[in-house]
């Protein structure tokens, strides 16, 4: 089953992905007393706590290098890492945890980390409207220009989740045979933290090998058109945008591959 046979019985199964979806939704805020509302108090306070810190404790010169306000500029990066490592992570037990339900009703297992993607990336959109009114807050106060190309953002989230998608359908299927890999991935996700340009620039740091090896990551084209729509304002370049498509694209070819490859062991080992 090759990466579009994936894609297409995706949409085939789009209506079942969905209740599950839901199902998922539901189940995670079922026994919280502010339910949904969480996923706007939690970037809200990761966004009050970066800037007390930032602005009180700890306060770098970072206007010259044109990420002034920090806080502002973090919480830009923040953003869709916090969606692709929860994805991650939870797509690394999603097989496992639906392996009843795989044994017992006859459905793709492709759409569990599908449902794990979509509702992480709901989440994402939920914590929106915190960067909307942060950058309106920053604007009116005239530490930082509201970004004019603010309404690229949707075509900056298409290579995110297309990588985060292909990601996800590699490492589900390899958390069933490999269980130590969830573990694993927290630590490998830490490591790509740090890597990747989050809470540091890659122009802000002296040009030689460092700065090289890091410019390799993939994440860096994906972090460059999201923080040039909602931060920057200048969108991004049209190169970054082309590499984070390609880049994208192999991560989903990728992971199509790997959970075809070991598709029909799933439900046994799950």
């Amino acid at each position: 089953m090759s990466a579009i046979a994936v894609t297409r019985l995706l949409w085939q199964q789009r209506a079942l992905i969905w209740v599950l979806v839901c199902r998922d939704l539901n189940a995670r805020y079922r026994a919280s007393v502010l339910g949904f509302f969480w996923s706007l108090a939690n970037p809200l306070l990761l966004l009050i706590v970066y800037s007390f810190v930032f602005t009180q404790v700890f306060q770098p010169k970072f206007a010259d290098l044109g990420i002034d306000p920090y806080p502002l500029f973090l919480f830009t990066g923040l953003l869709p890492w916090l969606f692709f490592s929860g994805a991650l992570m939870d797509a690394s037990g999603t097989l496992v945890e639906n392996g009843p339900l795989m044994a017992k009703v006859v459905c793709p297992p492709e759409i569990f980390p599908a449902v794990t993607v979509i509702s992480h990336f709901i989440h994402h959109l939920l914590a929106l409207p915190v960067l909307l009114v942060a950058l309106l807050v920053s604007h009116m106060n005239g530490w930082h220009p509201f970004p004019a190309l603010i309404f690229l953002m949707p075509l900056a989230l298409i290579p995110w989740v297309i990588a985060t998608a292909g990601l996800a359908f590699a490492v589900a299927p390899l958390a069933v045979h490999f269980r130590d890999l969830r573990d694993l991935l927290s630590h490998l996700l830490n490591l790509l933290f740090f890597s990747s340009p989050i809470i540091y620039s890659l122009a802000g740091l002296e040009a030689g090998l460092l700065r090289r090896i890091l410019g390799f990551n993939p994440l860096a084209s994906l972090l460059d058109i999201y923080r040039g729509t909602v931060f920057f304002g200048d969108g991004g370049t049209p190169m970054a945008w082309l590499l984070s498509m390609v880049i994208a694209l192999i991560m989903w070819w990728f992971g199509a591959a790997i959970f075809t490859r070991m598709r029909d062991t799933i439900v046994e080992a799950a």
